[in-house]
């Protein structure tokens, strides 16, 4: 449907989305404290003796120590040694999530975008989007104004409505399988759980890759929407679903994949 440059340029903003998810995991594996005692004294009396930093004994310290990377600060600082556990750096993960669900959607809205016309003459772009008749003879009365000087020019009422419909469509989201599922078709690739499920090795039918993706999209939910926290009828206590790092970057991993190959598939329809 579209040039080759314009769906280079969806592959590219999807990888440089994707890479922000890899910095998260990154962070998370770097900055994961490995000790769990305190700073011994005589550690702490030969760092202070060392005189590496203008910090007085008083002021305490404390250390994390990660694979490769070593952390100190002291009693002042904002952060402690507790900041740079599996809880605290979670976070980290959680975000690698909603990241990588936000660059699909994000390929998906710039190509509706790029096919605006295409999905006008198809009619399909009265499925993505409704725009009220009021909004459509707003616009158009706004047309008749002239401006300029002599009044001799218009604004352009056709240039108007998609500034408006485009706008309306970068504020939803395509995520939900089925919507998706419906958007992809729209821009030539039906069938696209189907279609990705045919390219794994072992190959995945249309179900598996299409509960797969529910699974990871209502995982994102969960992040996005309610905090990860888990629902509960009673109960005044506050508990998170929990969240493992080898897990996470699976998942990253697998949207990783599946977005390429939408990118790939826009490419070649």
């Amino acid at each position: 449907m579209c040039d080759n440059g314009v769906n280079m340029k969806l592959i590219d903003m999807f990888n440089r989305a994707m890479k922000q998810c890899d910095i998260l995991l990154d962070l998370h594996k770097a900055l994961l404290t490995t000790n769990s005692r305190s700073v011994r004294s005589e550690w702490k009396s030969r760092f202070f003796d060392a005189k590496l930093v203008k910090w007085a004994m008083r002021d305490g310290l404390w250390r994390s120590t990660g694979k490769s990377i070593l952390i100190l600060g002291n009693n002042h600082s904002q952060l402690t040694h507790e900041s740079f556990s599996s809880e605290y750096l979670s976070v980290f993960l959680r975000s690698a999530i909603v990241l990588c669900f936000a660059a699909i959607d994000k390929i998906l809205h710039e190509a509706v975008s790029n096919n605006f016309v295409n999905l006008v003459r198809s009619e399909s772009l009265d499925k993505i989007v409704r725009l009220e008749v009021s909004k459509c003879y707003e616009i158009a009365q706004g047309a008749r104004i002239r401006r300029g000087k002599g009044g001799k020019s218009r604004s352009r009422p056709g240039h108007k409505i998609k500034t408006e419909v485009l706008s309306r469509i970068y504020s939803e989201t395509f995520l939900a399988p089925r919507r998706l599922e419906e958007i992809c078709a729209w821009l030539g690739v039906p069938h696209v759980f189907d279609r990705f499920g045919n390219t794994l090795k072992p190959r995945k039918r249309n179900e598996e890759i299409k509960r797969e993706w529910a699974r990871l999209y209502c995982r994102r939910n969960q992040i996005a929407h309610e905090g990860d926290i888990i629902r509960k009828a009673k109960g005044q206590k506050i508990h998170f679903h929990s969240v493992r790092a080898d897990m996470i970057r699976q998942d990253v991993d697998w949207v990783r994949g599946f977005g390429s190959f939408i990118c790939q598939s826009l490419h070649r329809s």
